[in-house]
């Protein structure tokens, strides 16, 4: 008997091991088509091997030290991951003082150019000199955040503070994708280790019986769906969020996708 409970436990193993490489090569491999002919085969070994290290020392090192060091690196990659510039404009505007309107509290409209409270020296505080004004507008125009007008002068107002980045840059598309696939996997370890009444949503619904003729019809559908459902998400953001930038705040979101098991070459247009 015990022979045979190590050897069921031996199959358990091999078939646990063979289930994750499984789907470690299904997520390495979108990566992999993510970001091939934009980062070298090297490169990406290094980074992979970097993070592996600090993560094993996380999980086996836990001195106040090291977890410290640990912490910080963590933090400021997270920090510098999940702002992009136009986030952290759209931040400034809507709650620097300087930025707003005096009567109402809001984004006040901004001339373009020139010192004081334009635009222009709105980009400069909230992102730097390595980004130019037009660059900025161009992308803010592009995701609907904001709109220019011509009166005396030309002004932006903005429309929308929450960014989606609608972009042909596939650059910008590549770090929006992985950023949100590491906000997906930061749901699922989250919920691994936490007790049931703290988990956040993490789910998916989906069929395996749809018939490709009826595809583009469905993701009609489920862009409506979504579409409303964003709204509704945004309306609930803002209801939480504080007016100003304080210390101590945190980060949430949440997100929304439609997926299938097809590539685009597959699909007629």
């Amino acid at each position: 008997m015990p022979g045979v409970v190590m050897k069921n436990s031996a199959n358990q193993q091999q078939e646990e091991s063979r289930s994750i490489t499984d789907f470690l090569g299904r997520v390495f491999r979108k990566v992999v088509r993510l970001v091939i002919g934009s980062v070298s085969l090297p490169a990406l070994t290094d980074i992979l091997k970097t993070i592996y290290v600090e993560e094993a020392e996380k999980k086996l090192e836990r001195t106040r030290v090291v977890s410290a060091v640990l912490l910080q690196s963590l933090e400021d990659d997270t920090q510098s991951q999940s702002v992009n510039p136009e986030h952290a404009l759209i931040d400034m505007w809507s709650s620097d003082p300087f930025f707003q309107d005096s009567d109402t509290g809001k984004p006040a409209s901004l001339p373009i150019v020139g010192r004081g409270r334009t635009f222009q020296s709105l980009v400069l505080k909230s992102i730097g000199r390595n980004i130019t004004v037009k660059t900025v507008i161009n992308r803010l125009l592009a995701s609907n955040n904001i709109r220019v007008t011509q009166e005396d002068v030309e002004k932006v107002e903005l429309l929308s503070m929450l960014y989606s980045p609608i972009s042909d840059d596939r650059a910008k598309q590549t770090e929006v994708g992985l950023i949100e696939a590491s906000r997906v996997l930061s749901a699922v370890i989250h919920n691994m280790t936490s007790d049931p009444d703290i988990r956040v949503p993490q789910q998916g619904r989906w069929t395996y019986r749809l018939s490709p003729d009826r595809y583009k019809e469905f993701r009609k559908k489920a862009r409506e769906l979504l579409g409303k459902q964003i709204k509704e998400g945004e309306s609930l953001l803002e209801d939480f969020e504080e007016p100003s930038k304080q210390p101590n705040q945190i980060t949430v979101g949440i997100g929304w996708y439609q997926w299938t098991d097809h590539e685009p070459e597959e699909e007629d247009e």
